[in-house]
C-alpha cells in the first residue's frame, strides 16, 4: 500500500512536467521532420501538422495546468502588494475562486461540445482520430486546473493553521 501512495504522490507532483516535456519533444520532432522532408524531398506527410497541431492544444490546456501548480499565470500583483499582510490570503482566496469559475466554465461547456462534436462521428482530415479526442483538451485542462487550485487553496489555509 505504501508503494502504491508513493506512485499516486510522485503522479500528482510530476504528472504535468512529464507530459509537458513528451508532448513537447514529439511537437519538435514531429515539425523539424516535416521541415527536413520539404526541403530535402519535397513531400510532407500530412498526418505529421494534424498531429503537431493536437499536441499542441493539450500542451497549452495542460501547461495552465502546471503554471497553475506554480503560481506562474499572469495576475495582478500589485493589489497583493498594497493590501495589508493579513488580507493578503483573502485575496489570493479570492483570486483563485474566480479562476475556478473560468475552469468551471470550461468544463462546463467543454463536456457538450465533446459530446455533439462525437455524435457526428466527426474524424480529423489526416489522422481520421475522432475530433472529439482533440477538443476533450478543454474540459480535461479544466478539470486539472481547478484540482490545482483546489491544492493551491488548502496550500493557504495549512499555511495559515500551521
Amino acid at each position: 500500500m505504501n508503494g502504491v501512495i508513493r506512485s499516486l504522490r510522485w503522479i500528482e507532483d510530476h504528472f504535468e512536467e512529464v507530459f509537458l516535456v513528451v508532448t513537447l519533444s514529439a511537437m519538435t520532432i514531429l515539425v523539424f521532420g516535416q521541415t527536413v522532408l520539404r526541403f530535402s524531398i519535397g513531400k510532407t506527410p500530412s498526418w505529421t501538422q494534424e498531429l503537431a497541431q493536437f499536441l499542441q492544444v493539450y500542451f497549452v490546456y495542460l501547461g495552465a495546468s502546471y503554471a497553475v501548480k506554480l503560481d506562474a499565470h499572469i495576475r495582478v500583483t500589485f493589489v497583493g502588494k498594497i493590501i495589508p499582510p493579513s488580507l493578503r490570503n483573502a485575496f489570493d482566496i479570492s483570486s483563485y475562486f474566480c479562476f475556478m469559475v473560468f475552469c468551471g466554465i470550461l468544463i462546463y461547456w467543454g463536456i457538450p461540445l465533446c459530446n455533439d462534436i462525437r455524435s457526428f462521428n466527426q474524424v480529423s482530415a489526416a489522422l481520421r482520430l475522432p475530433m472529439y479526442i482533440p477538443y476533450l483538451a478543454l474540459p480535461l485542462g479544466g478539470v486539472i486546473m481547478l484540482l490545482r487550485l483546489i491544492q493551491k487553496i488548502f496550500q493557504i489555509f495549512a499555511r495559515k493553521t500551521g
